[in-house]
C-alpha cells in the first residue's frame, strides 16, 4: 500500500512542475503582448553617456591635426523605442561620437555629438542629446627647440661673497605643442625653488620648466609637452676683496720724491671678485707704468686693470681713468753744460768722451716755489752705459735730468748726448 501511495505523488508533483512552467510562459507571452498592444513604445533619459572623439580615418587625421582642447564629457540623452527593448537601456548601451567631418583645417569648430545604440537590432530613436554639440580646438602638434635660461629667485651668496652668473646645463629644450602655442613662447626657463645663502660653488637639479609669453606672463604648462628629463643649475660662488689701486713711475732718478707727484685714479679702490674662496681681502694692483720723461700733468692716462686669473670687478669695470694735480706746478727751460754731464755704470778699463757741448730747451717741471729758484748749476744730465758691454767707438745715449738738491722737479722730453767711447 505504501509503495502505491509513493508512485502518486511523484506523479503529482511532475503535474505540477509542468503547470508551473507552462503558467511562468503563459505569463511572459502575456507580458509581451500587453507591451506591443498597450504600451508599443516609451521614452527614456539615459544619463552620462561617455562622449568619444577619434580622427582615425577623417581628414583631420591628414592633415595632421589634433583635437587640443577636448576633455572627457558625456552627455543625457532622451531615447523611444519598444518597451521590451529599451526598457532596461543604460549608459553603456548607447554610442556618443563627436562628428569631425567638416574638420579640414586649423581653427576652431562646434561640432555636433552623434549618439547611437550600441545594438545594432535595436529599433531606437534619439529624441534629444544634452549638450547637443561641443566646441573643440584643432591645430598641428609639433616640436620646436628653445634657449634654456635659469632661474632660481631664492637663492644668493653669504656675507662677504657674492653670486656669479647662474648657468643652465642643457641650456636647450624641446617643447611639443601645437604651433600656434609655440608661437607664443618668448622665454623658457627651467627653475629652481629652494631658499638658502651659499658660500660655495653648488649645483642642483630640477625639472620645472616655466613658460613666458613676450608680455612677461606666464604660459599655460598644460598645453605643452616637455622632454622628460632633469636640468643641472651651477651657482658659481666668488669671494669679495678690495684692490688697490696705483701707477708706476719708470725712469726715476735716484732720491726723486714720488710723493710730489699728487695723482688720482679713478674708482679706487675697487671691489674685486676672485674665485679663489682662501684669497685674502684686499691687495695692491698697478694698473700701468708711467715713463718720468713722458709725465705731462695735462694729460689723463688710461690703463686697462691687470686682473689676476679668476678675479673680475664686481661692477663691471675693466679700466681706470689717470689724472694729475697741476695746481701749484710750473715748467722752465734750461741749458745744461758739458761740464755738469755724468757717466753712470762706467765700464772698466773705458775711457768715455762727451761730443755734445751742451743740452738746450731742456724742459724741467716742479712746484712753481721750487721752479723759481731753480738754477742750470742746479741740474745734471746723466747717462748710463751698463748696458754697453764692450762696444767702443761714437754713439749716442738718452740722458736722465735730475737735481740733487731739489728732489721734487723732473725732467719732461728726451735729450740725447754723443759720446766717444774708447780704450
Amino acid at each position: 500500500m505504501e509503495k502505491v501511495k509513493g508512485k502518486g505523488l511523484a506523479a503529482k508533483l511532475g503535474s505540477d512542475l509542468g503547470q508551473r512552467i507552462l503558467a511562468i510562459a503563459l505569463a511572459i507571452i502575456i507580458w509581451m503582448i500587453l507591451s506591443i498592444t498597450q504600451y508599443p513604445t516609451i521614452s527614456k533619459t539615459v544619463s552620462s553617456v561617455p562622449v568619444d572623439l577619434t580622427l582615425t580615418g577623417t581628414i583631420a587625421e591628414e592633415k595632421g591635426l589634433s583635437a587640443l582642447n577636448f576633455k572627457d564629457m558625456t552627455v543625457d540623452v532622451i531615447i523611444e523605442g519598444m518597451n521590451y527593448e529599451i526598457g532596461s537601456y543604460a549608459a553603456s548601451d548607447l554610442t556618443a561620437t563627436v562628428d569631425v567631418s567638416s574638420v579640414t583645417k586649423k581653427g576652431t569648430y562646434k561640432l555636433d555629438i552623434d549618439v547611437k545604440s550600441a545594438h545594432s537590432a535595436d529599433k531606437v530613436s534619439i529624441l534629444s542629446i544634452t549638450p547637443e554639440t561641443v566646441e573643440v580646438q584643432f591645430d598641428a602638434i609639433t616640436s620646436k627647440e628653445f634657449d634654456l635660461s635659469p632661474s632660481a629667485p631664492n637663492i644668493s651668496a653669504e656675507d662677504g661673497y657674492s653670486l656669479g652668473t647662474v648657468s643652465c646645463a642643457p641650456d636647450k629644450i624641446s617643447i611639443t605643442g601645437a604651433d600656434n602655442d609655440l608661437s607664443k613662447i618668448a622665454k623658457a626657463y627651467a627653475v629652481v625653488d629652494n631658499s638658502m645663502s651659499l658660500s660655495e660653488d653648488r649645483n642642483m637639479t630640477t625639472n620645472k620648466i616655466v613658460l613666458y609669453d613676450k608680455n612677461d606672463d606666464v604660459l599655460d604648462s598644460s598645453l605643452y609637452q616637455f622632454p622628460d628629463e632633469e636640468y643641472t643649475l651651477s651657482f658659481p660662488i666668488f669671494k669679495k676683496k678690495t684692490g688697490n689701486l696705483k701707477v708706476d713711475f719708470t725712469g726715476v732718478p735716484a732720491g726723486f720724491d714720488l710723493s710730489a707727484l699728487k695723482y688720482s685714479i679713478s674708482d679706487n679702490p675697487i671691489a674685486l671678485l676672485t674665485s679663489d674662496l682662501d684669497d685674502k681681502n684686499e691687495e695692491d694692483i698697478t694698473v700701468g707704468s708711467i715713463p718720468l720723461s713722458e709725465l705731462d700733468l695735462e694729460r689723463i692716462y688710461t690703463f686697462d686693470i691687470p686682473f689676476s686669473a679668476g678675479e673680475t670687478s664686481a661692477e663691471g669695470i675693466t679700466s681706470v681713468k689717470v689724472t694729475f694735480d697741476k695746481e701749484g706746478f710750473t715748467s722752465k727751460s734750461f741749458s745744461i753744460p758739458k761740464s755738469q754731464f755724468e757717466v753712470l755704470n762706467n765700464p772698466s778699463g773705458k775711457k768715455v768722451s762727451f761730443d755734445t757741448g751742451k743740452l738746450t730747451d731742456v724742459v724741467i717741471y716742479g712746484p712753481e716755489n721750487v721752479i723759481s729758484k731753480l738754477k742750470a748749476d742746479d741740474l745734471t744730465a746723466q747717462i748710463d752705459l751698463s748696458d754697453i758691454g764692450t762696444s767702443a767707438g761714437s754713439m749716442i745715449k738718452n740722458a736722465t735730468i735730475y737735481s740733487s738738491k731739489y728732489r721734487n722737479v723732473w725732467c719732461v722730453g728726451t735729450n740725447e748726448i754723443q759720446i766717444t767711447i774708447s780704450s
